[in-house]
């Protein structure tokens, strides 16, 4: 009776032991993906803000060259110009949300949002840009 009481307690010692391991390894898990996610998110961040800074140098220098050649920079041509990087720059940073989001998505899953959510996000940018150009144009 004794001998079986030992077993007994030793193979629940032993899968508590077992619980404890896979806690860690899950906890380590979670905490290297939490890492990973904020590398991504501060990629995604300062390739924004690059893509932002170029674009409003490119606007200055389109307007400049308006200028230059005696256009206003309002209205027609010019508007559609200033108008078309805007959107191409807002696109190129959606598009690299997305990208980012399906990178993230493991974790995303397992904290209960859905990509809907993420890809509303990432399609902000577009307002972003249309600030910006409305405060120019």
């Amino acid at each position: 009776m004794i001998p079986m009481a030992i077993g007994t307690v030793s193979t629940v010692a032993g899968a508590a032991g077992r619980s404890a391991a896979a806690d860690k390894a899950a906890a380590a898990q979670a905490e290297a993906q939490a890492r990973q996610n904020q590398l991504i998110l501060q990629r995604l961040a300062a390739e924004e803000k690059q893509q932002r800074d170029l674009l409003a140098k490119a606007s200055a220098t389109q307007r400049a060259r308006m200028g230059a050649l005696g256009m206003d920079g309002s209205g027609g041509s010019a508007e559609a110009i200033l108008a078309g990087m805007s959107k191409e720059t807002a696109d190129g940073i959606a598009a690299s949300g997305q990208a980012a989001l399906l990178r993230l998505q493991p974790a995303r899953a397992a904290s209960g949002a859905n990509l809907l959510d993420g890809a509303a996000a990432a399609k902000s940018g577009l307002s972003v840009f249309k600030s910006f150009y409305d405060a120019f144009g």
